[in-house]
């Protein structure tokens, strides 16, 4: 393909990614943004809850502290306040309430200099603004996709709605993984055009270090949610104990949504309920620095979720610490994962799960922490997702042209 020779103006938009309300939020629109600032001018737009100054609570007030624009690195970031955009209670509503404060910004910032391509993330409401914003500013514009359309666009009528008006202002539409890639292009029935962008793994954070590893440690990493079974890992632990009494699992999630403290409470009653008080250890809150050290320090990394796994950053992570996995067959993993990586079992199977974890203890001297990094550098390190974005986004441009 013929490059447009010269750097390319991109404008990204995108409600996850991380502020001072949220610092773990969207980390992966972050590092695809840093990515691209390698061969690209990037600006991010990042639509920010509008909060009145009388109201008290912390839980509103700390986007207050979210700076208007800022520079981080080679990026360029500002935070418009929106209305709504508050968890999840106006998510039907967000791209309307968002558009005219988004727009505006938009328009403004591309009179200064004018963009080549609009990048959003997640079909709604990002693609949907975003739609909008590439028509009345003449720019072509595609999105990411981290999340399955069905059958939630079937249950949502008023964002299904919005989406398929949507769809005619977008060029492009690229899901994180081919497994997403395919639910995604089901519910499109050939509308646009489907190519598949991965989330890119920040190997200046996550590599191989010398240190001591705990033999008997296991590590989770990401949000307590229902799909994410860790319920399951929980019960593989209790088990395997009766066969090595000594191994003890570590969980490292950020707090998130407060919609999600029943999930959290429930796992703190099947951790008492299963006797693991002493075996398992929560840690709120870590930075990729520190999930980049506690997988360095870990014997294995456990991924515990269903099927519907569209990619799994954390399993790309580890392997890029040279770690190796245990974990479920859940979709976007299998794409990368190989038998040298780690042991994959069925989901949803706590004794699977266990015997699993028990081979994987029994063959690790077998695990080769150099050859696993390679690997997965070779196709998600920075260089090599952005010479793959670069060519995507060129193609869209000369299309748009």
């Amino acid at each position: 393909m013929q490059s447009i020779g010269r750097r390319l103006r991109l404008l990204v938009l995108s409600w996850n990614y991380p502020t001072p309300a949220a610092p773990q939020r969207g980390l992966w629109a972050q590092r695809m943004c840093d990515a691209a600032a390698r061969q690209a001018d990037v600006t991010v737009l990042v639509p920010t809850p509008w909060v009145p100054a009388l109201l008290p609570f912390e839980a509103l007030a700390r986007f207050r502290r979210v700076p208007r624009r800022e520079r981080r690195g080679a990026v360029d970031r500002h935070f418009p306040r929106v209305p709504g955009s508050i968890e999840y209670f106006t998510h039907g509503f967000d791209a309307r309430l968002a558009l005219p404060n988004v727009l505006a910004l938009a328009g403004r910032l591309h009179k200064e200099r004018p963009f080549d391509l609009i990048h959003a993330h997640f079909i709604f409401p990002d693609g949907v603004v975003a739609s909008r914003i590439g028509k009345e500013l003449r720019v072509p514009v595609m999105t990411s996709e981290h999340s399955f359309w069905t059958p939630w666009l079937s249950d949502q009528a008023r964002v299904r709605a919005q989406v398929d008006a949507a769809l005619t202002g977008i060029q492009l539409i690229a899901p994180v993984s081919d497994f997403l890639r395919k639910n995604v292009a089901e519910y499109l029935g050939g509308r646009v055009e489907t190519v598949v962008l991965p989330n890119v793994v920040d190997d200046t954070v996550f590599f191989p270090a010398p240190r001591a590893r705990d033999a008997n440690e296991l590590l989770y990493v990401g949000l307590i949610r229902r799909f994410k079974r860790v319920d399951v890992l929980l019960r593989a632990v209790a088990l395997v104990r009766r066969t090595i009494p000594d191994l003890h699992l570590k969980i490292l999630s950020a707090d998130a949504f407060r919609a999600y403290a029943r999930d959290r409470r429930e796992i703190h009653e099947l951790i008492a309920s299963l006797g693991l008080d002493s075996a398992v250890e929560i840690v709120n809150g870590s930075d990729p620095p520190a999930v980049a050290e506690a997988m360095r320090r870990c014997a294995f990394v456990v991924v515990s979720s269903t099927r519907r796994e569209t990619f799994c950053s954390v399993a790309a992570e580890a392997l890029a610490c040279g770690t190796p996995l245990v974990l479920t067959r859940c979709g976007g993993p299998e794409e990368f994962v190989t038998a040298a990586d780690g042991v994959m079992v069925e989901p949803d199977d706590p004794a699977a799960l266990a015997e699993g974890i028990l081979k994987a203890m029994r063959e690790r001297a077998g695990f080769d922490s150099g050859g696993i990094r390679s690997r997965i550098i070779a196709r998600f390190g920075r260089n090599a997702w952005c010479d793959r974005a670069m060519a995507i986004y060129e193609r869209v441009v000369g299309a748009g042209r």
